[in-house]
């Protein structure tokens, strides 16, 4: 009997600490995953897909009519700062040993929505580029 009631106490343990270990969902970063955005110029269709992943990494292409853009698929690191919200992209170096460093302001930022600020004058306005989730 003791052994059961041993048994029985460990297994009661081990129940509730797997449930309390288990992480929230609602912990996600809303940036994580691919990201759309689609604009039509002088008959042109451009398609700029982002992909922002949870290491602080990311990679972003841009189709012309369907066709990858000459660049090819450009790897980025990022880093988003919620306080302030600016979302940062550091490019590697180049041949030459420099690193390029871009910021944008997130306007709108939704399971579904994001949309970055670029080209902020002094007004504090710019051009807003809308990405839908993928």
């Amino acid at each position: 009997m003791k052994t059961f009631r041993l048994f029985a106490t460990l297994l009661v343990i081990v129940l509730c600490a797997g449930f309390t270990s288990c992480s929230d969902d609602d912990d996600e970063n809303p940036l994580v995953g691919t990201w759309v955005n689609i604009e039509n110029r002088n008959s042109v269709e451009y398609k700029d897909v982002m992909t922002i992943n949870s290491d602080g990494t990311g990679s972003s292409a841009i189709y012309e009519n369907g066709q990858i853009d000459k660049e090819g698929v450009e790897n980025f690191k990022y880093t988003y700062d919620e306080k302030s919200k600016v979302f940062t992209f550091i490019w590697e170096e180049d041949s030459y040993g420099e690193t390029d460093i871009y910021s944008m302001r997130v306007q709108e930022l939704t399971s579904s929505k994001l949309v970055l600020v670029d080209d902020i004058d002094e007004e504090g306005e710019g051009e807003l580029i809308t990405y839908t989730k993928q």
